[in-house]
């Protein structure tokens, strides 16, 4: 077993030069190299590669087009090519389970070259290995299309063989996928050498967080341009902003719950604040599909393995409502504003199978009007875009010092749930391109990244000395804040709100103060990190 989980680079390009890639990768802290020949197809400088350095820690990897790689050619021709380099002694060759399974030339060939004990019989995959092998044995499957199954007896197949490492990497509907691809890794830890990771933007957990479940490896790209597999990090990622050298067996488990997630910068933000005070922690991205059925399949999935390690959530759009419902159906105690708002942004594990709900947006918005100063909101008719978990924030923040809240929505169906509730004005979405009010506050997704273009309202509304508030916080400045400053508008960036907030969920998780400063500027390095790759 090896004593931590080994970091691979994929190389899948010829450009640069692979020793150049190679290089990269080590110095980057790779420990392993993928040579992925279906995608390289020079295979001479592959094995040239292979000679200059005949202790380069490096996999082969000749994936068919069937498991998600480019390989269309024969079995025959795939098993001559692998053997060959094969031979020049890499750390492992990667041979999928399927080929292994059907064909006694394969097993008989490959078993030549990693010395072992293979008889013809396919029956006997569990022949012991040779000592010395020269050439380490991962045998693999893909399913890049769905998940397995029955994910566990994929894998019960796989172990059975004598292969060094097993593989099996799949694609994920969303987080609960993700999560029992996890449960799966634990079920095998110290037992055999598991890799299982998950595709897609919901599988980044799983590549994140294979060394606290003592996965045999994980992946990280040097470019994203040129990663293996969707949702693969890169390496500067994967140790930089989710600090894969601290991540072990005790590390707690935070994250943020939403769809889509790509636009988040939790994982920044809250990995640095745990960084800074020396929290044994790691935020991670756990997309699930909307709807209440999504949110309660994944929620009862972490519930139900509590050796998963999550402590605490962050819940964004749409699922804000779905977890308050979650809770009250489960009968867990739901704290302070979520009781007012009906809504929750932040879950707190209680106990084994236990949660506790609470809501820091509230919070977020009344530190976020406090920058303008004192009195800000006295009297003043507000105008609130949206029905959602942030409006019902934005409302029970506002309602005290507001004189008159009008919601403007495009389900008239919530919207007039809220005006039972508050006691607020409801009118049309198509109203919003006549309002008049003197607090703007826009609490939906309109103008987030990747759709920064769009405003939820026409300029023509913005008048001088109107405050207008965005909870938008990526990118800082929307559309509608751009165009609320060059009316001569005051306005209240959403990055306030989501700082605020954040630093409320850290405290409730980890019971220390917040390290705002810290907060602040791992948001300020983000949006520089962001801007600097969409010019490059």
């Amino acid at each position: 077993m090896p004593a931590r989980t080994r970091l691979v680079v994929p190389i899948t390009s010829n450009e640069p030069p692979l020793a150049q890639q190679v290089a990269a990768a080590r110095a980057a802290g790779a420990d392993l190299v993928e040579l992925r020949l279906d995608c390289l197809r020079d295979w001479a400088v592959v094995e040239q590669l292979l000679a200059a350095d005949p202790q380069l820690p490096a996999i082969l990897t000749l994936r068919s087009a069937d498991e998600g790689g480019r390989w269309t050619g024969t079995g025959a021709e795939r098993l001559a090519v692998l053997t060959r380099l094969a031979r020049q002694g890499p750390a492992y060759m990667d041979v999928e389970y399927s080929a292994w399974r059907r064909s006694a030339t394969v097993r008989r060939k490959i078993g030549e070259v990693c010395e072992l004990h293979v008889g013809s019989d396919a029956r006997r995959w569990h022949a012991e290995r040779a000592t010395g092998a020269r050439c380490g044995l991962i045998l693999s499957r893909h399913d890049p299309h769905r998940p397995p199954r029955n994910l566990s007896a994929v894998c019960d197949r796989l172990a059975a063989t004598p292969a060094d490492v097993v593989k099996i990497v799949a694609a994920a509907r969303d987080a609960t996928d993700a999560c029992r691809m996890l449960a799966e890794l634990e079920r095998w830890r110290g037992r055999r050498d598991v890799v299982a990771l998950s595709l897609g933007d919901a599988g980044l957990a799983t590549r994140v967080l294979a060394a606290k479940f003592g996965g045999a490896m994980t992946f990280a790209c040097l470019d994203p341009r040129h990663a293996s597999a969707p949702g693969q990090p890169t390496i500067h990622e994967l140790r930089e902003t989710y600090r894969w050298e601290s991540i072990r067996a005790r590390t707690r488990v935070y994250g943020v719950v939403g769809w889509p997630l790509a636009h988040s910068l939790g994982p920044r933000v809250h990995n640095a604040a745990m960084a800074a005070t020396g929290v044994d922690g790691v935020y991670v991205p756990w997309p699930v599909q909307p709807g209440y059925r999504a949110l309660a399949r994944f929620l009862d999935t972490v519930t139900a393995h509590p050796e998963l390690g999550v402590m605490g959530l962050s819940v964004t759009s749409p699922h804000k409502e779905n977890v308050s419902r979650w809770l009250r159906q489960r009968g867990s105690t739901v704290h302070g504003d979520a009781v007012a708002c009906r809504a929750v942004n932040t879950l707190v594990r209680c106990s084994a199978r236990g949660w506790e709900g609470d809501n820091t947006d509230v919070q977020g918005v009344r530190q976020a009007f406090d920058r303008l100063g004192p009195g800000i909101l006295d009297g003043k008719r507000v105008a609130v875009l949206g029905a959602g978990g942030a409006a019902r924030a934005v409302i029970v923040a506002l309602r005290d010092r507001a004189r008159l809240i009008t919601v403007y929505s495009r389900s008239l169906h919530r919207a007039r749930h809220l005006a039972r509730e508050f006691g607020c004005l409801v009118k049309s979405w198509e109203d919003r391109q006549s309002l008049d009010a003197d607090v703007l506050v826009n609490a939906t997704p309109i103008g987030q990244r990747p759709d920064a273009d769009a405003t939820p309202v026409p300029e023509r509304v913005l008048k001088p000395g109107m405050v207008v508030f965005d909870a938008v916080y990526q990118p800082r400045a929307t559309k509608l804040l751009l165009a609320a400053g060059s009316r001569g508008c005051r306005v209240v960036y959403g990055d306030a709100m989501f700082i605020g907030q954040a630093a409320a969920q850290y405290e409730l998780w980890h019971r220390i103060a917040a390290p705002r400063g810290a907060m602040w500027a791992a948001l300020s390095d983000a949006r520089a990190d962001s801007a600097g790759s969409s010019s490059s």
